[in-house]
């Protein structure tokens, strides 16, 4: 009995030993694969296959990261192994990653790629302590992410951050109402009052183009209403150089800032132009740009400027408009008629004066324009001017033959 007891106690102990002895074994294994830097890896170089096994790299060092269509899990992995972060990831984060970095880069631009990569498929990440969640972008917004009081030239450029901007000169609530368009549903603009101040949270890139406009709007002005005009057809940046150049002619001798300065900005990426400007200049600008913002087909028409140096553009718009129209091309089968000696345009041609520039806007083709440019060049020219001098003078010849002479001038 006791020997049977024996054998049995002995085999259980022998059995202790052997599991133990496996669990060791995993448990080396399991370090030997999360903690690579002990099987000697190159940490410079990293790509998606050895990803697992680049392990945190110091500051200073450079990499070079190559990613083709590869789960956005993967990616994250890759750069929390590479930086030593924890992160939390979100259920809903999912897609596919393509990276491609032709050379190296450093340990700061990695993790600017990584925020940029997430900014694309639109997630954002957000510090908690030392833990950082990533999270679809309109739930970025609302957490516990960066603010920030003034500019950072060296902030990365994809990350969602909240940016206090006080004003100067302008009302919060009117600068709110004109950047609302110009930034992402997804992202918040406050208005303040009590402080003039706004507060803005959305991506960096974005903050840093409306502070760029900030700087136009928020100056020191009377009477100065702020406008956003959205264009159909042409380009926001060609438009307001030629309003720029109109209102520049327009403004000679140039007059205070504060009173009649007109301020125009192009907003590429909605295709609309702020105007900062007296009512009376706003509407000048808005009819300026509603006939300028045509569909014009390419190669056929264009918009010409003449500024006159004699003539008066109303009067002279007149004569230009009452010419005759050019006579449409006979059809095959009718008889040709002569030409007519006087001058035409096209009835698509249209001239509107400047009273402002003294200038004519011309909106048609090359052809059209040439031959009103001639006939603008032979009546801006200087008017005759007469003037009429009278000299009246009275003789008294006496009867020594003397001559007296009394002078009157008349000047005109």
């Amino acid at each position: 009995m006791n020997a049977t007891v024996n054998a049995f106690l002995n085999r259980r102990r022998r059995l202790f030993r052997l599991l133990a002895l496996t669990v060791t074994i995993s448990l080396a294994a399991l370090l030997g694969v999360f903690h690579p830097g002990a099987l000697g890896q190159n940490p410079e170089s990293v790509s998606p296959g050895n990803a697992q096994k680049a392990g945190p790299h110091q500051s200073d060092q450079s990499i070079s990261i190559d990613f083709n269509n590869v789960d956005l899990a993967v990616f994250i992995k890759f750069i929390s192994e590479l930086l030593g972060k924890n992160f939390v990831v979100d259920n809903r984060v999912k897609g596919k990653v393509t990276v491609i970095s032709p050379r190296k880069v450093s340990i700061k631009e990695a993790y600017d790629i990584f925020e940029s990569v997430l900014e694309v498929y639109g997630y954002a990440v957000v510090p908690a302590g030392k833990i950082f969640k990533i999270v679809p972008s309109p739930d970025a917004r609302t957490k516990s992410i960066e603010t920030r009081m003034k500019e950072d030239a060296d902030s990365p450029e994809d990350r969602v951050v909240t940016q206090i901007i006080p004003l100067k000169y302008a009302d919060p609530e009117e600068v709110k109402r004109l950047l609302a368009p110009l930034i992402p549903k997804n992202s918040v603009i406050l208005a303040y009052s009590p402080t003039n101040t706004l507060v803005v949270t959305d991506v960096y890139s974005n903050i840093r183009r409306l502070m760029r406009i900030l700087e136009v709007i928020d100056v020191a002005g009377i009477d100065r209403a702020v406008s956003v005009i959205p264009l159909q057809f042409s380009y926001a940046e060609k438009i307001v150089k030629l309003i720029e150049s109109v209102f520049k002619t327009s403004q000679q001798p140039p007059k205070p800032v504060s009173d009649r300065e007109v301020k125009v900005v192009a907003d590429e990426r909605t295709n609309s132009i702020v105007v900062i400007a007296s009512e009376s200049d706003t509407l000048k600008i808005k009819k300026l740009i509603e006939l300028l913002d045509k569909d014009v087909p390419k190669g056929k028409e264009k918009i010409h400027i003449y500024y006159l140096e004699n003539a008066e553009a109303e009067a002279l718009a007149k004569v230009l408009q009452n010419l005759p129209e050019k006579e449409e091309a006979p059809k095959p089968g009718q008889p040709v008629v002569p030409k007519r000696t006087q001058p035409s345009v096209a009835e698509s041609v249209t001239i509107t004066p400047d009273k402002a520039t003294n200038s004519l806007i011309i909106r048609g083709d090359s052809d059209d324009y040439k031959s009103l440019e001639e006939i603008i060049q032979k009546l801006d020219i200087p008017r005759s001017m007469v003037y009429i001098e009278c000299l009246i003078m009275e003789v008294d010849v006496n009867k020594e033959f003397e001559l007296g002479t009394e002078w009157t001038a008349f000047g005109g």
